[in-house]
């Protein structure tokens, strides 16, 4: 019986906690550490947070990556993950924009299919395996023609092409 009560108390109380808002004054979240976080001083007056620093080289400005628990390991090649360089770029290119939702996705695509072509030319030198160098080889002129799709698609719309 216990457990029918607690199953009907918290299916009771569910849709309650699911509309309740998140707590927006200062002190309803007091105790976390807000001092250094982008847009999280909540004394401060409403301002926009500052962008992201910029990244070089896989790492972001002003970090320090020795403290982050094998975190810029994640970002260097090895021999089990020669793509995380590529990878990392990828991404990083990922965050161009356009003026409106159809620009942005096309110029996102673009970069996401150079960073699989990046990946699939290192599958080429690098996997051992020949069916995987050889979906790799396949996937290089697959995205290629993609890539070419899309610049058109700028192009047509008055777009320059990257």
């Amino acid at each position: 019986m216990q457990k029918y009560l607690t199953l009907a108390a918290l299916l009771i109380a569910a849709p309650l906690t699911a509309h309740t808002p998140p707590p927006t004054a200062p002190t309803a979240m007091s105790g976390m550490k807000h001092e250094g976080m982008a847009g999280m001083n909540h004394d401060a007056a409403n301002k926009p947070a500052a962008p992201m620093p910029m990244m070089e080289h896989g790492k972001m400005d002003g970090m320090d990556h020795a403290k982050m628990g094998g975190m810029g390991d994640m970002m260097k090649n090895t021999p089990a993950n020669p793509y995380a360089e590529a990878g990392m770029a990828m991404h990083h290119k990922m965050m161009v924009t356009g003026s409106d939702a159809s620009e942005t996705w096309a110029r996102q695509m673009i970069e996401h299919h150079r960073g699989a072509i990046a990946m699939s030319k290192i599958a080429v030198t690098d996997a051992k395996d020949k069916d995987i160098r050889a979906m790799a080889q396949k996937l290089i002129a697959t995205q290629e023609k993609d890539i070419a799709n899309l610049q058109s698609w700028l192009e047509r719309h008055g777009k320059a092409v990257q």
